[in-house]
């Protein structure tokens, strides 16, 4: 799962994310609305850790018309930073899905955090399946009819990207944001080495999913029959 944290509080920012990386989320800091809001179009994040001081406009309508902005999925939580009590309620009341003061403390975030990933995805069964191939969000877990993959945590943040698409292409640069994340720094051909060995772990399984690439433009799952 990726976050984003908004916030002009570099120091806060850096030690959440420090927290939520243990806790095993990647995580993008963003001190600018303007990077923040571009990010959001190129990929998908599950959560937006918000701090309202970071956007010097309307947040309440901004993130009521994230629906209009390609990329910023529905079902992308928000958890606001206020300064009150009395916030948090205005807060709640104009659409966040929760809502903490200034003062709470890492653990809190993530269990906040956790509880409404988990109520949200009940309704949707708590993992995503393609094919013969199912992966756990929470646990990272990843099977074959059964059986476990031995796979790294940022292959199964490949593999999660190109099933929540079901068979359409992701587009390279869009799968390089969900794996690394916005600003992070990696080798030209890191993603090329991870497909690989994804590859390898579904043939030995016996998988009917392939990894297909898509010349030019990224990959795509695919089901063979049989």
């Amino acid at each position: 799962m990726r976050l984003m944290i908004m916030s002009p509080d570099q120091s806060f920012a850096n030690s959440l994310a420090k927290h939520l990386h243990h806790a095993g989320f990647g995580t993008d800091i963003f001190i600018m609305f303007e990077d923040a809001s571009y990010a959001l179009t190129q990929g998908h994040y599950d959560a937006v850790i918000f701090d309202p001081r970071v956007y010097d406009g309307d947040y309440k309508t901004w993130w009521r018309d994230r629906k209009t902005i390609r990329g910023a999925a529905e079902d992308t939580f928000l958890l606001l930073i206020t300064d009150t009590p009395e916030e948090r309620i205005i807060a709640l009341e104009s659409g966040a899905d929760d809502s903490v003061t200034r003062e709470v403390t890492p653990r809190e975030v993530i269990a906040r955090i956790r509880a409404v990933l988990r109520r949200s995805r009940v309704q949707t069964n708590d993992y995503h399946k393609f094919s013969d191939v199912t992966l756990c969000p929470f646990t990272r877990e990843v099977s074959v009819g059964g059986l476990a993959l031995q796979l790294q945590k940022r292959e199964t943040f490949i593999l999660e990207a190109l099933m929540r698409r079901r068979g359409r292409v992701v587009p390279r640069a869009g799968l390089e944001h969900d794996v690394y994340g916005a600003l992070a720094e990696y080798c030209p051909n890191s993603l090329e080495v991870r497909v690989s060995r994804i590859r390898r772990q579904l043939a030995k399984a016996g998988s009917h999913v392939k990894i297909e690439v898509v010349r030019g433009v990224g990959y795509r799952l695919a089901a063979e029959c049989g």
